[in-house]
């Protein structure tokens, strides 16, 4: 798992630009949406709650507004309504991140540059996740691959159980089992890509 932190500057860093809190806490969430639909964890240990504007975590506001790498500009007008700016200084962490989750990093941020605040609202509106909860509760994360994953080890501890099978079946198995559980994975991550 990696701290908000580091993920609130790797967006900003990627973004190339001071951000609207709102979109950046919507872009955290989507990312740890994302991820744990591709992968089956969690990318942070914060929690999100859903509120009238969407997906809402404390814990970014005060990781924002308490990280010195990060310039808070409060309440800038925009078309009459007051918004909390947040812009990176130095970033500190950027080469602790995977591969993978960097490649992440960087589209939600891109996403979050390229979109407005109801464009994000929008997306956040409809992530599956969001709509499963209810309103003021925790939002609690579902993985399509965690799904696939048990349908995997449930096709095989039936095949198991239908009769006894020798050690060379028992591996042949796993090793099917666990190439479509990849192939799975890789679909996934050229949908992400497209």
């Amino acid at each position: 798992m990696y701290n908000i932190e580091s993920i609130v500057e790797a967006l900003l860093y990627f973004a190339g630009l001071q951000e609207i809190k709102t979109k950046i806490i919507k872009a955290c969430y989507l990312l740890e949406s994302e991820y744990f639909d591709k992968t089956g964890q969690r990318l942070t240990n914060i929690k999100y709650k859903y509120y009238y504007y969407g997906p809402y975590s404390e814990s970014i506001v005060n990781s924002m507004m308490n990280n010195k790498n990060i310039l808070y500009n409060p309440q800038i007008s925009i078309n009459g309504n007051d918004y909390d700016l947040f812009k990176l200084i130095k970033i500190s962490s950027i080469h602790k991140f995977d591969p993978f989750t960097l490649s992440m990093i960087m589209k939600w941020a891109k996403i979050m540059q390229n979109s407005t605040l109801d464009k994000m609202l929008k997306l956040s509106y409809n992530d599956k996740n969001f709509k499963r909860t209810k309103k003021g509760h925790v939002i609690k994360f579902e993985s399509d691959f965690l799904k696939k994953k048990e349908l995997l080890k449930k096709r095989f501890r039936d095949k198991y159980r239908n009769r006894e099978l020798i050690n060379e079946e028992i591996e042949s198995l796993k090793e099917v089992n666990n190439e479509e559980l990849i192939e799975y994975s890789r679909n996934l991550l050229r949908k992400s890509k497209d």
